[in-house]
């Protein structure tokens, strides 16, 4: 634009000169101009040497200050490489000095375990009858108190009998082998257990912790030898913690804390694992896919049911070591290490099914930093693919794990299963679904929910947040949100690449509510708004996110657009000539005539303001751009498919403004989504919906200029065929043929094919526009270029009717109504029929019908088609003269007449 306008600029100057020295009547005047420019133009030329060879000697040091520049980098590499070598020495030798004392540090171990066995395979006995039974029926409490009474009455007063010190030994080390049952049986019911009977269990959905009893019922608390003591998960979990209390072993914090939450992790996996293989076998028991999105919620949900269960089971245990232990030692095992174990689990399962680790490092999502999580326990090891899988077992003839009986197994057979070693063994979590990051949008507010149970549950307050939450903020910014836009912007570019995004698609109109074909680009870009939106309603707190996206979709499809715009039109094409309606289209008055036509208000607004502009305003605006000169065919846009094109993407566009108007004010009625919304979310979400309001406005206006050059460049079609018929064909004939000339032909066939494509892909309001005033045009074009035709006769008359009555009929097949300003035409040429008296006649008689200058050019035509010799060219060019000056009077009357008659109106008004 800056190139046309300069281009522009030096053009009037140059005309400013060439008026300046036409003015000048004298001969020396117009020598002091010429030398004045001369002078002017040798200064203008000294400056540009002048900015050249300072620009010169600037450019040969850049040479120079490259290569100082070069040869700095090349010292600092080398320094680099130099100190990365030294580090890695240093690296090397640390390495050696740890595995030293990594390598003592086992021995001391081994040995420790070693020596700790002997001292208890010293202490191994046979237990009794009457406590083989208690313990066989699982009645603990029962049996710790008889183990207990017994290694009281030999320590007190049968201390002395050397005869029962075997017994003694024998019911000490039965004392340590019950203590480790019940801490065995307490880890059963706090993971297997309580899991398996996750359905009875609704804890901390609410974040009310379940209601504890208080101490004297645990005090109380006794057992029924004649019921089984594994109906009621609590209450037995209350007998083993008072079991261990009677045996002395509650008040050893340190080794009770450090047998709860050895396993804690492993347990926890364990049960993320069964659940998985459990939910794949009974979805290929009934037949169901594989791999479907569906089972990675199921899996979710499944795992946050039992993990609540396992939960609630840990703070019954929780809360009866708080009543029963009398040790001053802070609890190291409590609820809020229990979560976050559980998040542990949860965190490494979703970074399994999400693929945090593909392509990110693991700084990009690495969570804040979890003391209480050991490096030794880390759970990539666990879920490793390569990891080691458990020792192959003797096959059996039949095999039984898929089967009903096999998923509904006893918890004995699952304990023996999956408590045989669970150190050792390494399970590989099954594929359920693809593993993708778009995964999070199936779970997002399961996630949410659960994160906020936790909160309720450890009354986590301020902004610090735990370390699933963490987790699951840095993955949605850092990997889904760039994953998503990534995505976004490649299928936006795989549909609009090249010819394919001009491509048509034809799709039911009840399913994207439009009855024409729509460009394969702009329904890619709806789809993807409509992903977008969906996922607003799933992930609800990063709704600003998705309009930012939006924003970005559809700035994006708005420089598509604005591209396929600039090259069906040839604008910014190179070698490419302007075409004349982009000349005119960058007429500002024009442009103004044409968006005050009373249909183009119709279309863009509601056609509620009174008329303010008429065709012949639009005639008189385009009439500035041309000249004597007929129109350039290379100037116009010839091929009617690039006019198609047009025509698709400004509907296109129309369909994709109506659904984001729809899509904003959605938005703005769904209470769900903005209850869900703090304050200051919502005022980004108001500042996002401003946002896409302006980009529509920028669309909207794409949209109205593809039809403005529709508009504009069937009127330039117009202007060629017709100017060519008018000042290039003759119109003294003697032959009268019966076929109109080939460029209304031309004309006329182009019109109609061009309607007839056009209008399936246009509504009929925009059809309607595009040929409305056509007659007009078309009438003014024949009527003012009757001074280009140098003669005319009876012959040229009928061939002149011909021509209008073929435009007229065409016109009137296209827009179903009669063209009456053709007739005017038509008439005006059939005066030709008249001498000049009664033209003038006719005027005073029946009123003027054309301008002054219309009449002239007649008359003119008249006497140009009525010249026979020198005497008779004289004699016309007077008799021409009278006419004129006789017309000029009539004319002066008549508006003379005409303003009295306002006047008078006036005054009666």
């Amino acid at each position: 634009m800056s190139y046309l306008n300069s281009e522009s600029e030096n053009e009037s100057h140059l005309l400013n000169v060439i008026v300046s020295l036409q003015a000048q009547e004298l001969q020396c005047d117009v020598n002091r101009t010429k030398n004045k420019n001369i002078s002017e133009f040798k200064q203008i030329d000294a400056k540009i040497d002048q900015q050249l060879t300072e620009n010169h000697n600037a450019l040969k040091q850049i040479p120079e200050v490259y290569s100082n520049v070069l040869e700095r980098i090349k010292f600092a590499q080398g320094k680099i490489k130099s100190c990365k070598e030294k580090i890695d020495r240093c690296k090397t030798s640390l390495q050696c000095q740890r595995e030293d004392l990594k390598r003592l540090y086992l021995d001391s171990v081994t040995n420790g375990q070693i020596l700790d066995l002997l001292a208890r395979i010293d202490k191994v006995r046979e237990v009794s009858g009457v406590l083989d039974n208690y313990i066989k029926h699982k009645h603990y409490q029962h049996a710790t108190r008889l183990l207990k009474t017994n290694v009281a009455l030999l320590e007190g007063n049968l201390s002395s009998v050397d005869a029962l010190k075997d017994i003694k030994e024998e019911l000490k080390k039965r004392k340590d082998t019950l203590h480790l049952e019940l801490i065995q049986q307490l880890q059963n019911h706090l993971y297997l257990k309580a899991s398996s009977a996750k359905e009875k269990v609704q804890l901390f959905r609410s974040g009310e912790p379940p209601e504890m009893d208080n101490e004297e019922e645990y005090e109380d608390e006794e057992e029924d030898l004649t019921k089984d003591p594994e109906e009621d998960t609590y209450k037995f979990l209350k007998l083993l913690i008072q079991s261990l209390q009677q045996l002395d072993r509650l008040d050893e914090t340190e080794e009770l804390d450090q047998v709860l939450e050895k396993n804690m992790e492993s347990e926890l996996r364990s049960i993320l694992n069964n659940t998985a293989q459990d939910l794949l076998y009974k979805k290929r028991l009934t037949d169901q896919i594989d791999n479907q999105p569906t089972l990675f919620p199921e899996l979710l949900e499944e795992c946050f049911a039992k993990y609540r269960a396992v939960a609630a089971s840990h703070h019954v245990v929780i809360n009866a070591i708080e009543h029963l232990r009398f040790s001053s030692q802070a609890n190291r095992y409590s609820n809020s290490r229990v979560w976050s174990n559980i998040q542990t689990c949860v965190e490494f399962l979703l970074r399994d099914y999400l693929a945090v680790d593909e392509d990110v490092t693991s700084q990009t999502l690495n969570t804040a930093p979890i003391s209480y999580v050991a490096a030794k326990n880390d759970m990539s090891v666990f879920f490793a693919r390569s990891g080691r899988r458990p020792e192959k077992v003797q096959s059996s003839l039949f095999s039984f794990e898929s089967s009903a009986t096999g998923l509904t197994r006893s918890s004995e057979c699952r304990t023996q299963q999956y408590n045989s070693d669970t150190a050792a063994t390494a399970y590989e979590l099954p594929a359920l679904c693809h593993k993708s990051p778009h995964n999070i949008t199936l779970v997002f507010k399961q996630i949410t929910n659960f994160i906020r149970e936790i909160n309720n549950v450890i009354n986590m307050t301020g902004t610090q947040l735990i370390p699933l939450q963490h987790f699951l903020n840095e993955f949605v910014d850092n990997k889904f949100l760039p994953t998503l836009q990534g995505k976004v912007k490649k299928d936006i570019a795989e549909a609009t690449e090249g010819n394919s995004g001009l491509n048509m698609v034809k799709l039911p109109a009840n399913k994207i509510g439009w009855p024409r074909p729509l460009l394969q680009g702009t329904l890619k870009v709806q789809e993807e708004l409509a992903e977008l939106r969906s996922l607003m309603n799933r992930m609800p707190k990063y709704c600003n996110k998705f309009l930012d996206i939006i924003y970005e979709v559809l700035k994006s499809y708005k420089r598509i657009c604005h591209n396929t715009f600039s090259n069906i039109v040839g604008i910014n094409v190179i070698g490419a000539t302007q075409t004349v309606c982009h000349i005119w289209f960058k007429d500002e008055k024009l442009k103004q005539t044409i968006r005050e036509l009373p249909a183009w208000k119709d279309i863009f607004k509601g056609g509620l303001e009174e008329q303010t502009s008429t065709h012949a305003n639009l005639v008189a605006a385009i009439s500035t751009h041309l000249g004597k000169d007929i129109l350039d065919k290379d100037a116009m846009i010839a091929d009617g498919e690039r006019l198609i094109q047009l025509a698709q993407l400004q509907d296109s566009i129309n369909w994709l403004i109506q659904y984001v108007d729809s899509f904003v004010e959605n938005l703005q009625r769904d209470k769900e989504l903005q209850d869900q919304l703090t304050g200051s979310n919502m005022k980004l979400l108001e500042d996002c919906r401003n946002l896409l309001n302006e980009r529509m406005s920028e669309l909207l206006q794409l949209a109205e200029d593809c039809l403005m050059i529709l508009y504009l460049e069937i009127r330039v079609q117009c202007y060629y065929h017709l100017l060519i018929v008018l000042r290039k064909q003759e119109y003294k004939v003697d032959m009268v043929n019966s076929d109109p000339d080939s460029g209304v032909t031309l004309l006329n066939k182009f019109l109609s094919q061009l309607e007839e494509k056009i209008r399936d892909f246009l509504p009929a309001s925009h059809t309607k526009f595009l040929f409305e005033g056509l007659g007009y045009i078309m009438s003014g074009i024949i009527i003012s270029n009757a001074s280009y035709i140098k003669e005319i006769n009876n012959g040229g008359l009928k061939k002149m009717s011909r021509n209008i009555l073929a435009l007229q009929q065409n016109l009137t097949n296209i827009t179903l109504t009669h063209e009456l300003e053709l007739e005017r035409a038509g008439f005006y040429y059939e005066l030709l029929y008249q001498k000049p008296e009664e033209i003038l006649r006719n005027i005073v008689e029946q009123q003027k019908r054309f301008t002054k200058s219309e009449y002239v050019e007649l008359i003119q035509l008249y006497y140009r088609s009525n010249r026979h010799s020198k005497n008779n060219n004289k004699r016309s060019e007077k008799q021409l003269n009278l006419h004129l000056v006789k017309l000029n009077e009539i004319m002066e009357n008549e508006s003379e007449s005409s303003g009295e008659e306002k006047s008078n109106g006036v005054d009666l008004c």
